[in-house]
């Protein structure tokens, strides 16, 4: 045990007179790992000085981005407001627009035949004409109703042409009517080429209703022009009258 404890003293000597030589050698390591720290330390602070740089520069480009936007919107809005004025300014600096031609006005309707001279009676539509003759010795004038129902009369012998079914009324310049023509006129009748489908124009008749016996029967002296749509009779008599396709 004595042998031991001197043993320990002499290590316990040893010991503080090695302690201030070996101070110098753990700061020294110290100092040089505090460096390597910071270095390491330092290396993300330049990355994110970096990052910083990007970010900064690339929010830079999203601004001049929307600046770009704003100045492509105001010129969008520019344009547009101004093409429309334009336009606007075009349209109304020619004035209003030229004034369409008024139609030419029908020649009035004859009051009245005379005596030595040709009158001619026509429709509302003109596609019934009434020719006097100037050798009708007494003054007439007539009136022509068309359409009539045709419900109101028997049924035509044949097909209808172009809803020609008319009524045929005359009298004296002063108001008296007439039963009979004391002369005869022309009948002329108008069609159109939509009034002849399916139709054959060389059969067109024109016909007159025989109120005694209530039936259509074709007036005697007539005749047909395929090439002008044009069928024609001559008359003395008055009433309903029809142009009709006989079979």
């Amino acid at each position: 045990m004595a042998k031991l404890r001197v043993y320990l003293a002499a290590l316990t000597i040893l010991a503080m007179a090695l302690a201030p030589l070996a101070l110098p050698i753990i700061g020294t390591g110290s100092s040089h790992g505090d460096q390597a720290y910071a270095s390491a330390a330092g290396a993300p602070v330049a990355d994110n000085g970096d990052n910083g740089d990007d970010d900064a520069d690339n929010n830079g480009g999203d601004n001049n981005g929307g600046d770009n936007n704003s100045n492509n919107n105001g010129n969008s809005n520019g344009n547009s407001n101004g093409n429309t004025n334009g336009n606007t300014n075009d349209n109304n600096s020619g004035g209003p627009p030229p004034s369409q031609p008024a139609a030419p006005a029908a020649p009035p309707a004859a009051a009245c035949s005379t005596p030595g001279q040709e009158t001619s009676f026509q429709s509302g539509d003109g596609r019934v004409v009434v020719r006097v003759f100037g050798s009708m010795s007494q003054s007439v004038k007539f009136s022509i109703r068309l359409p009539i129902d045709p419900a109101s009369v028997p049924p035509a012998p044949g097909p209808v042409v172009g809803g020609l079914l008319f009524q045929l009324i005359a009298e004296t310049c002063d108001g008296s009517p007439l039963a009979v023509l004391p002369a005869e006129v022309n009948l002329g009748i108008h069609y159109g080429d939509a009034d002849i489908a399916g139709l054959n124009e060389a059969n067109f008749t024109i016909g007159r209703l025989d109120t005694t016996a209530n039936q259509w029967r074709p007036s005697a002296k007539q005749a047909t022009d395929p090439g002008s749509n044009f069928t024609s009779a001559t008359i003395t008599d008055l009433g309903y009258y029809v142009l009709y396709q006989r079979s």
